[in-house]
């Protein structure tokens, strides 16, 4: 592997990316939907931009409307429930259901109506100083069995890790079992070090890829508020490193605020930096 080149224009690049804002990015990944809700009544006073790829309702006829546009009597007051609760992270995830439409329907005959169907959403809330935020996730059909599998798979997992020796024989049997269950390429252990340089402790790979063990990378290559955001929140899921942002949209009212802070959404957007280096593995 060629070691990466270090030059001023580099190094200020990094530093850049160190003080651009990775709490509040104004967008979101994809793959799920974002709601920004008012209290007591849930009206939705922001929403991501792609709510019609998974409602078939574009964002903008949503601001300003309750979330019985989008969910049932029953499904709303589960929410409401949840919100009575000291600590919501204890609700968190839980499933939501909903009837949603096709955003692309087909043309339809005289007489025949939209076609809508059953979905049902992963979903958490979290409050914030400024609003009440509800992430989605939509959720492939349960199959029960790979359900027990998975259940089975991971108990043997935890086993193994229990009777690891010592820091890295626990770090290289974590690498190993997170690949064997999650199916990933590469899996590494990265371990801080006291000036905050990062090195590559323990790795399981696909025998074509070349091994990044004991790499050693600079304090600079992950910038201090992202090193905060893996100490708040331990697991961060970016399904697609080419993906495109969805946008955060405000009611008009809210438009002037300070944007939102995403710190503990896991649909949060990646910061460009991280997007680049990521896509440079």
């Amino acid at each position: 592997m060629e070691q990466a080149e270090f030059t001023p224009s580099y190094l200020t690049k990094l530093e850049e990316c160190s003080e651009e804002s990775v709490y509040a990015p104004g967008y979101i990944q994809p793959h799920g939907v974002l709601l920004t809700l008012q209290e007591p009544h849930l009206k939705i006073v922001q929403v991501s931009e792609n709510v019609e790829q998974f409602f078939g309702i574009p964002a903008a006829a949503l601001l300003g409307q309750s979330l019985h546009r989008l969910f049932s009597r029953t499904q709303v007051k589960l929410i409401a429930e949840f919100l009575l609760q000291d600590n919501l992270e204890r609700c968190n995830p839980f499933e939501l259901k909903a009837r949603v439409k096709d955003p692309h329907p087909q043309p339809l005959s005289r007489g025949k109506r939209a076609r809508v169907r059953a979905q049902t959403f992963r979903s958490t809330l979290h409050r914030t100083t400024e609003a009440l935020i509800l992430e989605l996730e939509p959720q492939p059909p349960t199959d029960k069995t790979h359900a027990i599998q998975f259940y089975f798979r991971l108990q043997a997992a935890i086993l193994t890790l229990r009777s690891a020796i010592g820091l890295s024989d626990l770090a290289q049997t974590l690498a190993i079992e997170v690949k064997a269950i999650a199916g990933f390429d590469r899996v590494m252990v990265y371990r801080f070090e006291a000036d905050d340089h990062g090195v590559v402790i323990a790795e399981e790979k696909e025998s074509h890829l070349e091994s990044y063990l004991g790499l050693h990378y600079p304090a600079i290559d992950i910038p201090v508020p992202a090193r905060k955001l893996f100490l708040r929140n331990w697991v961060r899921q970016i399904p697609n490193i080419n993906y495109t942002p969805a946008r955060l949209i405000a009611i008009d009212n809210a438009s002037n605020e300070p944007p939102l802070d995403l710190s503990d959404c896991v649909l949060r957007g990646i910061s460009p930096c991280h997007v680049e280096y990521l896509q440079n593995k």
